[in-house]
């Protein structure tokens, strides 16, 4: 890959859940009629069970976004 290169994204379902990964997700702007694309740096897995996250979900990855792909965390 190039220094402008476009990362390579991986598809979700083989997602490592052992280390942190970066993961680019998306979320729709009702506002703006457009979907808002953004990376989330070093997110981790968690497979909750906790009173206050009782569902596995990503660290770092907020609310309302849809995780569509990861990487390697950039360096």
């Amino acid at each position: 890959m190039g220094l402008n290169a476009e990362p390579v994204w991986l598809p979700m379902e083989i997602a490592p859940r052992d280390r942190r990964i970066d993961i680019r997700a998306e979320r729709w702007v009702a506002d703006h009629d457009r979907m808002r694309v953004e990376v989330f740096a070093g997110c981790r897995w968690c497979k909750g069970g906790t009173v206050r996250h009782p569902a596995p979900y990503w660290r770092r990855l907020p609310t309302g976004w849809t995780a569509t792909g990861w990487r390697e965390v950039a360096l």
